[in-house]
């Protein structure tokens, strides 16, 4: 059984099978020659009877077919459609029927749309995909109701692209690509269910403009990230004058607060290494309270003592 496919569909979608045909007359053309042979001659028993087992085989081949599991079949009676088969091994009558076998499995197809405007007159360029299959129980409108389903459903598929981007704002291209596929996919759906094809998805896959354009669209998010930043920055200069405002109501409301803020600041600015004394002015003291020799004196014994108090912790640390 010979099987020819179909030169103008995808050859990976329909397949005609024929040959039931060149079988039969092939199976009845061995048995007549073994016959013949019977007949001109004498004790040639063996070679009729394998000539007529090999031209039963034959025509019997002739009557069936088998049909793949991802795959379903029609037949056609005398042009006309007959009925639809499943997978497994299926019949059909040699002269008479013919049967066309479809595969069921999901395809993809690329489309785009070149140079298409939107809606705000930006040049664009879409590529997108298209994942489809043949509804199983519907195999008979995907083969009779179009001539090539895979062209028809493409050029639905680009002509709906085109609409969409047409009145689409570029900007809702960009960031709600997943309705317009959504959208696309409806709309070509329902075209595709009259052709026994459903369509199990539609993506955009890149949207691509003029380089010029973009090198313009790049400049502008530049300066609107900097206008953001500059933002930022200003407010929170306000957050900070805030703060020093309320401190300084709370230091002038509080001198004992202010005079311990003033001597954990110069806490934090002297070091004291070993021997070495970092000599502070007097005026600085006498702000603080400590004019009094005696005063000074102790108050940099303590910072000294916390020093070394402190760096030997940070040793045991290490």
């Amino acid at each position: 059984m010979s099987v020819i496919r179909s030169t103008n569909v995808s050859n990976d979608t329909l397949i005609k099978k024929r040959g039931s045909v060149v079988l039969f007359i092939l199976g009845v053309l061995i048995i007549l020659i073994g016959f013949i042979f019977k007949f001109n001659t004498a004790n040639n028993d063996n070679v009729l009877l394998s000539s007529i087992t090999i031209g039963i085989i034959l025509i019997i081949s002739s009557f069936i077919f088998i049909i793949k599991q991802y795959e379903r079949s029609i037949v056609l009676r005398l042009g006309k459609f007959q009925r639809q088969n499943g997978p497994g091994i299926n019949y059909r009558i040699p002269f008479i029927d013919n049967v066309l076998v479809i595969d069921t499995r999901e395809k993809v197809r690329e489309f785009k749309a070149e140079r298409m405007l939107t809606k705000d007159n930006v040049p664009v360029t879409i590529d997108a995909i298209l994942r489809y299959k043949i509804i199983e129980n519907n195999t008979k409108d995907a083969i009779l109701n179009v001539e090539n389903f895979n062209e028809m459903i493409q050029l639905v598929s680009q002509t709906t692209l085109r609409n969409n981007i047409g009145s689409s704002l570029f900007q809702d291209i960009l960031s709600k690509r997943e309705e317009i596929n959504q959208h696309i996919k409806s709309i070509i759906g329902n075209e595709a269910k009259n052709w026994g094809i459903e369509v199990t998805g539609v993506e955009i896959r890149q949207v691509i403009i003029p380089q010029e354009l973009e090198s313009a669209m790049s400049k502008q998010a530049q300066a609107e990230r900097e206008k953001n930043a500059r933002v930022t920055y200003g407010e929170s200069e306000i957050l900070v004058a805030k703060k020093f405002d309320e401190a300084s109501k709370v230091y002038t409301n509080n001198p004992i607060a202010y005079a311990l803020r003033q001597s954990n600041m110069l806490f934090e600015s002297i070091k004291v290494q070993g021997n070495t004394i970092v000599m502070v002015p007097s005026e600085t003291l006498n702000s603080m309270g400590f004019g009094n020799l005696a005063m000074t004196v102790a108050y940099l014994e303590n910072t000294k003592k916390a020093a070394k108090s402190m760096d030997q912790k940070d040793k045991e640390k290490e």
